[in-house]
């Protein structure tokens, strides 16, 4: 597992900003074993992996938009 370090100012609370660091991280972690797994169970080729994963961020890149990020 990699490690970030990050420097964070003195005036903000650390539980509530660590609290969302993890739920990032989760929600990260959840979306790449379902894409993992969809790749094994789907029996994907490298270039439909590049076009899968062009969408994927695509995709991610407008959910972002409406939740704010």
């Amino acid at each position: 597992m990699g490690v970030i370090e990050v420097e964070i100012p003195d005036f903000l609370p650390i539980k509530p900003l660590k609290k969302k660091i993890d739920d990032l991280i989760l929600e990260e972690e959840t979306r790449w074993i379902l894409f993992r797994k969809a790749v094994d169970d789907l029996d994907l080729k490298e270039e439909d992996l590049l076009e899968l994963e062009k969408v994927r961020d695509s995709v991610w890149k407008e959910e972002k938009k409406n939740l704010g990020f």
